[in-house]
């Protein structure tokens, strides 16, 4: 499965920097998520870089069998990526591939783990009930059937803030038709999830300041499980795209390379 996946690149521009990005992308999205904005910004700062479409989202070929994938075939996705790289990347993972790039990290060395709006473990009792009362009939049906593509319109919700322009927040929505698994994320959150615990490995936990869908104390005593840093930035749950992007994007390469000003 994971010979074919779509992995698009980015290569540095100028002075190329010794690691590269690999971009993981949440429910729903796809590489294309960072090709706008993350992937060219950072390419201009030197660093190569490189975003996963998991198996049945982004440009891959949709296979009939997205129901039946755990949170464990997205893994082994990610890791058929870093191996397609000539040096271990540095993770970056959004929302439910922010657990993704945890399950990874867990099972190998890496230069350094950013996890944007990382999908929070054990869930969010406040995102759930929030999301049932505005889109009652999508959520019921989505775990009625388990099918996660009827929950979109709840998710929306929180996806992008609302002065991001309608062409583009059309256009961004036109783009969400990764069918992701109901049964990895209920992994991801409940059965399966990451056990942070303290590594040497250089940690950053971002969270949207707009983004009501993860309680930023969730984030911060994930920051603090592997004695890793924690971040806000001026943006709603889908950092890379909404309209604050580069603001984050400079937070974040602020972390990467503190003598750098972006």
């Amino acid at each position: 499965m994971s010979n074919n996946l779509e992995l698009l690149h980015e290569p540095a521009h100028g002075e190329r920097r010794k690691s590269p990005l690999l971009f993981i992308h949440g429910g729903f999205h796809g590489a294309w998520c960072w090709k706008d904005h993350f992937m060219p910004w950072f390419a201009a700062r030197g660093f190569d870089c490189y975003a996963i479409s998991l198996r049945d989202h982004g440009g891959n070929h949709r296979t009939g069998n997205h129901a039946s994938w755990h949170l464990r075939d997205y893994v082994t996705d990610v890791k058929w990526a870093v191996q397609q790289l000539d040096e271990k990347p540095i993770l970056v993972g959004h929302s439910l591939g922010g657990t993704i790039a945890q399950k990874v990290m867990a099972e190998d060395g890496f230069p350094a783990l950013v996890l944007l709006a990382p999908s929070p473990i054990g869930g969010s009792n406040r995102a759930a009930i929030r999301m049932l009362f505005s889109n009652p009939g999508a959520m019921f049906q989505a775990i009625k059937t388990k099918d996660m593509a009827l929950a979109l319109p709840a998710f929306l919700s929180f996806f992008l803030s609302d002065d991001l322009p309608e062409t583009e927040r059309t256009r961004i929505v036109a783009r969400l038709d990764g069918m992701t698994s109901f049964l990895a994320v209920d992994e991801a959150f409940y059965s399966d999830p990451p056990k942070p615990s303290l590594t040497e490995m250089p940690v950053l936990v971002a969270s949207g300041e707009k983004d009501w869908s993860i309680p930023r104390y969730k984030n911060e005593k994930l920051a603090l499980a592997y004695g890793g840093d924690h971040i806000v930035v001026p943006t709603a749950h889908d950092i890379m795209c909404d309209t604050q992007w580069e603001a984050a994007a400079g937070q974040i390469l602020h972390w990467l390379d503190p003598g750098n000003g972006g």
